[in-house]
């Protein structure tokens, strides 16, 4: 099964050439790199959530169109800072919290 970044690479290609932009034009519409955009488009890297819906709205197209599903990136990413704007929260505690995330991330990449 292809990886997350590799479905989202081809989708972002999709859409680029369906509105007949180079990947130049659509990096400076999205405000991004160029070279952001090719790396996407090949699989190498996914663009980081707050990319990804700045694409979405200047596309046009809703987020779960990438796979992602919004509620539940909004639920990730609330409960994620309330550890770590708590002061309450360990260092290492932080860090726990931390490693799982990216733990479900690489999880997410691999499906």
């Amino acid at each position: 099964m292809a990886k997350l970044s590799e479905n989202i690479g081809r989708k972002i290609k999709a859409i680029r050439k369906t509105k007949k932009l180079t990947q130049q034009q659509f990096a400076d519409l999205v405000g991004i790199k160029r070279s952001s955009v090719s790396n996407y488009e090949i699989g190498r890297r996914a663009p980081h959530i707050k990319e990804l819906q700045r694409i979405c709205e200047k596309l046009g197209v809703p987020l779960d169109y990438f796979g992602v599903k919004n509620s539940e990136i909004n639920d990730l990413i609330a409960r994620a800072r309330i550890v770590f704007e708590d002061q309450d929260f360990s260092t290492e505690e932080k860090a726990r919290v931390y490693k799982e995330i990216m733990r479900l991330y690489l999880n997410m990449e691999n499906e």
